[in-house]
């Protein structure tokens, strides 16, 4: 695709460009464009032009709608608006935070030790909102990921890869027995349906009070750990990414209900 199609589709009223039709490399971002108080999700191109997606709708659809078209394309999302959440914040909030027994000094240096590395990852899925059971699924895979890394590359032996991967658990799993004391497992990813899956995360959220901001970060990341999940068990791409269509239109309608908003559909 050339650059005079989608700057001329920028150029006329009410063109809404078709995601599949543009030219990966030419994107830069989707942006849910703030108008007149409601929210018009677009793509921006490289070249500084941008054009709508869709028709202008409410805050969550439009951060929603951009945030799937992503999922698909792997394309970011720009979002100017201040937040308290999100990993940078929250790296720093846990670091600053994280009792000294978890910490160690390596050539002048402050480092993590490995249970504060389950430590952090722990404290990072209560950040996120994630219910224990997503948690429990999201801890397993990254340290079992990490660790083998770092064993292919030869940071570490096979012994002292398995070591290791004991003290993040350990560490990891003291600190959700402090921060989901007596809340119940949650969703099996790998069991439950899509659907139920989209409604036990806005009941959860429902549950902690969420508000809309908090109820979308805590799905997008439960989403993102449901797709490592379901293609880990052998399933395509395509299809992992269906199911996580599914997964989030219900758990967006089912939040609307809990809040008695109106449910397009």
């Amino acid at each position: 695709m050339t650059n005079q199609p989608y700057r001329t589709a920028n150029a006329i009223p009410g063109i809404v460009a078709d995601p599949a039709a543009l030219a990966p490399d030419a994107v830069r971002c989707l942006w849910a464009r703030p108008i007149d108080g409601r929210f018009l999700p677009s793509v921006i191109f490289r070249d500084g032009t941008d054009c709508p997606l869709a028709c202008a709708m409410d805050e969550l659809h439009a951060r929603q709608f951009c945030q799937r078209i992503s999922a698909i394309h792997d394309w970011p999302v720009m979002d100017h608006r201040p937040k308290d959440i999100g990993p940078e914040v929250a790296a720093e909030k846990i670091w600053a935070t994280m009792p000294p027994e978890y910490k160690t000094r390596i050539d002048d240096q402050t480092c993590v030790n490995m249970e504060g590395i389950g430590f952090m990852m722990a404290d990072m899925c209560r950040e996120y909102r994630l219910p224990l059971g997503v948690a429990i699924h999201r801890i397993t895979e990254r340290v079992g990921s990490f660790i083998a890394a770092m064993v292919d590359q030869g940071a570490m032996t096979d012994e002292d890869g398995k070591e290791n991967a004991r003290r993040a658990a350990e560490g990891a799993f003291a600190r959700l027995n402090e921060i989901y004391a007596g809340e119940g497992r949650g969703p099996d990813l790998a069991t439950v349906t899509p659907d139920t899956l989209g409604v036990m995360l806005a009941d959860y959220h429902q549950s902690k009070s969420s508000s809309d901001d908090q109820f979308q970060h805590g799905m997008i990341a439960a989403l993102t750990i449901a797709l490592t999940v379901w293609t880990g068990r052998g399933e395509s791409e395509p299809v992992a990414k269906a199911r996580a269509d599914v997964t989030m239109d219900a758990a967006i309608r089912h939040w609307f209900r809990l809040k008695g908003k109106a449910v397009a559909g």
